[in-house]
């Protein structure tokens, strides 16, 4: 048989590389190296196909424009850098409309996404920043949140109540108890100078063992004294005993409050909260005599005012006990650290926990978590030593200055009201003598409730020349009340010339005027006028005090490495102006009753001499203030220990950590 020719030989493609010389197909026969395969490619797994959630991605709103900017270790420049800020590379950041915050530069050097606000505050991001844990006081549902500002407020209405529960009725204490009015005012300046010193120890012991178990220990403190004072109705120890119980438990209500509200709500809500607190805190102290006045004119006496007081402890004893958690966390370790930590380049943030509605394992849930003792830092000296240092900074010690004349000579002349009212010629009741603190009420919330709700009263916004605006005003309206209170009330007391008798001599006739001029004295003051007096003194020493907000966040701003020094210092340092009135409050009361008693003219040179020492102190302050802002706030972070490399160890962002 005869073999075919062959064709001729035909040039051959080149063949490609080893690699890629044939195709697989898991589905089907090998396939040629040139041609795709002939079906699809499997679709890729989702979540849902693996049998885990699927968690949906949170809608933001798109970025408009990318701005380049260098890493926050070399921003500000005056900074020291960190190894990671040294070699990496500008990092975009994104900017939204609505929102002056940009992205930090921790969150975009660990990949952490960043959180933001909901509803109308949807475009704002939120500051701090919160953690993934759900014991997060940040991330609690609002109705918790809610439930521990105002269960917190109620015992800061209660203190202010008790704290002038017995200016109306003094006099009448005095006569029961068979003790010298001094000693009557010992109960209202004792328990403000306990409140003071506790309430600076609380302050300490906050950083170690958090608020909760002291909120609870000044709780049963306080009922402790109320249910002493409902019960005791003669004997001056008794009575005193049960103040000082009172008065060790106001201290942490006074201090620890404003850091709550610090530890739960961000930056953008804690505005209207810390207003209502301050509102709450002013009306409670010198509204509640209008009341007790009428209250202890019955048979019961000062007792019903403790008993009507005593009733609402059954509802703020659950309150506290249920409502009011451990609101200090440490989120430093699970929020991520600055960029020159190596492990913070591979954290990523956790899915956040859905929400789950009411029931009963949510309940028992959160009542498990209600231990009384939830928190424990470090004891380290450092830590103990912050509220010492915050008591002694300049702007602190500035702001006690220019307000303690005002605050403490309120206190001191509404304590002795009684004692100039009660007596001969005036003989008033405790009810009337209750309605003359109408316009400190009024004139004090109002001064407290305008600067709170004023734009132009924030930190950004308050400016040198407003601040010393507020001083003057401050200062003049102090001025004039309470020089205006003390020459009226001397001069309406000073008894008429005699008529000229030649028969007696002038030591007979000027005994006959003092005797029988009573009767001309009282219809010669005016109590509506001195009310409205004592209601510029309260307005003024409130203006004041207003005025300490602002300066103290302006300094803490200024030396605080990142937003959780800065929120810190600012509690504390409130916080201690708050002991350092207090404990000047006490004093006063203590001593301004034995200083204005009538005769010798010790109303007289009292009022004076505290309106001129008002107008010189506040004159120095603000100039050194004007000339001198910017070292003392340099002062004050040299004192809290902050101008030191050491502070700006894992400070990261400004906005990141709190």
């Amino acid at each position: 048989m005869e073999i075919p020719p062959q064709p001729p030989a035909k040039e051959l493609p080149a063949l490609p590389a080893p690699s890629t010389r044939l195709r697989i197909d898991p589905l089907g026969p090998i396939a040629s190296p040139s041609q795709p395969p002939n079906r699809p490619l499997p679709p890729r797994p989702t979540a849902k196909s693996l049998g885990s959630p699927e968690i949906p991605q949170p809608s933001r709103p798109p970025p408009l424009k990318f701005r380049i900017q260098a890493p926050l270790g070399m921003n500000p420049p005056t900074r020291p850098g960190t190894a990671a800020s040294q070699t990496s590379k500008p990092t975009p950041q994104l900017r939204f409309p609505g929102s002056t915050k940009r992205f930090s530069w921790a969150s975009m050097a660990s990949k952490r996404p960043i959180k933001y606000a909901q509803g109308k505050y949807g475009r704002v991001e939120l500051v701090p920043q919160p953690s993934d844990d759900p014991d997060d006081p940040l991330t609690w549902p609002v109705w918790r949140k809610e439930l521990n500002f105002w269960s917190l407020l109620m015992m800061v209405a209660m203190t202010g109540v008790m704290k002038t529960i017995f200016m109306t009725v003094n006099a009448q204490l005095a006569e029961s108890y068979n003790v010298s009015y001094t000693a009557v005012a010992a109960l209202t300046g004792v328990p403000l100078i306990l409140s003071a010193l506790t309430g600076f120890v609380c302050l300490m012991a906050s950083r170690i063992c958090g608020k909760r178990p002291l909120y609870l220990t000044s709780l049963l403190l306080v009922f402790i004294g109320a249910v002493l004072n409902t019960n005791v109705a003669s004997g001056y120890a008794q009575s005193m005993a049960a103040r000082v119980f009172q008065g060790l438990g106001w201290g942490a209500f006074d201090t620890l409050v404003l850091g709550s509200i610090q530890d739960t709500y961000y930056e953008h809500e804690r505005g209207f909260r810390i207003a209502i607190h301050s509102i709450v805190a002013v009306t409670t102290t010198w509204g509640p005599p209008l009341i007790g006045g009428v209250a202890s004119q019955g048979q019961a006496g000062t007792s019903l005012q403790f008993m009507i007081l005593s009733a609402f402890f059954v509802v703020a004893v659950p309150a506290i006990a249920l409502g009011a958690p451990e609101t200090s966390f440490d989120r430093t370790f699970i929020a991520v650290q600055t960029p020159a930590t190596a492990a913070s380049q591979y954290k990523t943030s956790l899915p956040p926990i859905p929400r789950r509605l009411f029931s009963l394992e949510t309940l028992t849930d959160y009542v498990v978590k209600l231990r009384p003792y939830a928190y424990s830092g470090p004891a380290d000296l450092t830590i103990l030593l912050q509220a010492p240092r915050a008591l002694i900074t300049p702007t602190t010690a500035l702001l006690a200055i220019v307000s303690l004349l005002p605050y403490s000579s309120l206190w001191g002349l509404t304590t002795s009201l009684s004692l100039l009212f009660h007596p001969l010629p005036f003989i008033l009741s405790p009810g009337t003598i209750g309605a003359l603190f109408l316009a400190p009420f009024l004139l004090s919330a109002a001064a407290v409730a305008t600067p709170a709700f004023s734009p132009r009263w924030q930190t950004n916004n308050f400016s040198p020349k407003l601040h010393m605006a507020a001083i003057a005003a401050g200062s003049a309206l102090a001025f004039i009340g309470i020089l205006t209170f003390g020459l009226h009330l001397d001069s309406a007391m000073t008894p008429p010339p005699p008529p000229p008798n030649n028969d007696q001599t002038p030591t007979q006739q000027q005994t006959t005027t003092s005797v029988f001029a009573f009767q001309f004295l009282a219809p010669r003051v005016s109590l509506a006028a001195l009310s409205f007096v004592l209601g510029l003194l309260a307005a003024g020493a409130a203006l004041l005090d207003a005025t300490a907000a602002p300066v103290i966040s302006a300094s803490t701003a200024f030396t605080g490495s990142n937003l959780a020094v800065s929120t810190r210092n600012t509690a504390d340092m409130v916080a201690s102006l708050a002991c350092w009135r207090a404990l000047a409050a006490g004093l006063f009361v203590l001593a301004v009753p034995n200083a204005v008693w009538w005769w010798g003219g010790g109303l007289r040179g009292f009022c004076i001499g505290v309106a001129i020492a008002q107008g010189v102190v506040a004159a120095l302050v603000a100039t050194v203030w004007w000339l001198f802002g910017e070292g003392i706030r340099r002062w004050d972070g040299r004192v809290m220990g902050l101008v030191d490399l050491e502070g700006l160890k894992r400070s990261g962002s400004f906005f990141d950590l709190d």
